[in-house]
Order: structure tokens, then sequence, then C-alpha cells
């Protein structure tokens, strides 16, 4: 299972990963986040599992992903993706003086969409240049605007999703939502609060009031992961967040995202990612800056 882009909503209401490349074989990533995403493919061919519905992935996809809903991507060989993830909360209430866009954008948030996957080809849409705009304008204006920015970005971006409507109508009797993904939701919560700790499945247990074996059955067979393997992956997200951000020594995020010893950290870093937490590091600001 791929490691994915983790934000903090209450530090980084908004997020932007432009362009982003993956050139292994194969990307895969199963999660769910607090956040919204508004995610288009560059290059890339493979399947988007949404709601128990799969949409084919190719060049000129554009995925739209709400808060807290579960969904895999399998992608092959080269992956290019802009990733932009949001806070719908200060989205709606910078809408509020657009009713009908507020409107449309209360549908994109919080109903249950028929095709929350739509297919233009790179040459003929406009998200591409909001999305390099966006990049540019983040790089030439101090950080104390880019709230602005942002907000301006989602307006814009809006507006263009607007002329897709009919496409992403609402499902207008969504079936109820089966009691294991909402297990499956509370889980990822609960992991996400409490990673950083010796995990205990009794604690989780307790905390939700179902049984062990329900816990971890449900899991596994709902994610194709077992929940030990998800929270190394979680803890993993945060020690990548760290390397990344912080000057922090690789013991010292080992120890900070719930990892025994330094040495075992490494082995299970290198074994998801392909390289050691020192050449991760090495890789994002260059060799020269270690």
């Amino acid at each position: 299972m791929k490691l994915s882009t983790n934000v903090n909503l209450n530090k980084e209401p908004f997020h932007l990963n432009y362009f982003k490349t993956s050139n292994q074989r194969s990307w895969e990533v199963f999660h769910a986040h607090q956040s919204m995403e508004f995610l288009y493919v560059y290059e890339g061919e493979g399947i988007a599992h949404i709601h128990g519905c799969q949409f084919p992935i190719k060049p000129g996809t554009l995925l739209l992903f709400q808060p807290f809903q579960l969904h895999r991507l399998e992608v092959s060989e080269r992956f290019v993706r802009t990733v932009f993830m949001f806070d719908p909360f200060p989205v709606s209430s910078a809408l509020a003086i657009f009713p009908s866009l507020h409107k449309f954008f209360s549908v994109l948030w919080k109903s249950t969409l028929t095709h929350p996957v739509l297919y233009m080809p790179p040459a003929q849409n406009e998200f591409i240049n909001l999305y390099e705009m966006l990049s540019i304008r983040l790089k030439n204006v101090p950080p104390s605007k880019w709230h602005e920015e942002y907000l301006l970005f989602v307006i814009s971006f809006l507006q263009q999703l607007r002329h897709f409507e009919k496409q992403l109508t609402p499902i207008k009797t969504p079936a109820p939502e089966p009691k294991s993904s909402l297990t499956i939701k509370l889980i990822i919560n609960w992991v996400d609060a409490n990673f950083r700790d010796k995990f205990m499945l009794e604690s989780l247990s307790d905390e939700l009031h179902l049984s062990t074996f329900y816990l971890s059955h449900t899991f596994s067979e709902k994610t194709g992961s077992s929940l030990t393997k998800f929270i190394c992956s979680r803890r993993l997200r945060e020690a990548c967040h760290l390397l990344e951000t912080t000057s922090k020594s690789v013991s010292e995020i080992a120890s900070e995202v719930g990892f025994q010893n330094s040495s075992y950290f490494c082995r299970v870093f290198k074994g998801a990612l392909g390289v050691t937490p020192k050449k991760y590091r090495s890789e994002v600001f260059g060799e020269g800056q270690l």
C-alpha cells in the first residue's frame, strides 16, 4: 500500500501538491481523510475504487473525493498528478455570498455523487491552467496572502466544475451506509489520533465498543490490509512529513511516530519506500543540503 499525503487541516486548511510524479511500476493507496480532494491526472492508467464502484484512471481524469470517503487508487507505471486538498468549512463560509455556487459546492461536499470522476483531454480543459496559475501565485505572494489565493482558486475551480453538473448529479436515493463502512471510518479516525502510541487492539475495542475479532476481521476484509500494517503506514506517512519539514534526527523521528527503536524504523521505512530515511531526506532537499 503506497503512502500518501497527510494534511493536518487545523494547521493547513489548504494544501497543493503540484505536478507530483511517481515512477514505481505499481502505485496504490487506500485511505480516507478529513479533507476534500481534487486530483487531476496528467499521466498514468489504472482503477479508482469509490463507494463500491470502479472508475478507469487515464490522462485527463479528474477525481473528486469527499471528507472521510474511503477510496483506493491503483495505477501502473509512471503516475503524474496534481493533488489539491482542503478543509470544506472555510470554503463554505466564503461562498455564502454566492448562493447558487454555494449550493453546488454543498452537493459536492455532502451528497453521494453518481459519477465523482470526470474525463477531459489535457489539451481541452481549464483545470490544468488553474492548477498551474495557483502554483505560480503561491511562489510569488507572501504566505500571509495564500489563504486568499486558495479561496479564489476554489471559486474558479467550482465555476468550471459547474459545466459538468449533470454528470455530478447526486444519487437521489442512496443506500444506507453499511455498518462496516462506518466502522472503517471510526478505526481510521482512532488510528489518526493514537498511532504514536503502542498499538493495543483492546484499547481500540474498548473505545469503539466493538469486539477485537470484528474490528480486525472487518478492517482486513474491507481494506485488504491488516490493522497492524495500516498503523505502520500511518506512522511512515508521518515520518515522511517530519523528514521533509524538520531537521530532527532519524532516531528522534522514529520515536516520535511510534517505533520502538531507530534500526527497526529504518528497516521498515526502506521496505515500504525503497530508500532509507536519510536517503529519502536527501532526495527531497538535494544531496548538498544534508
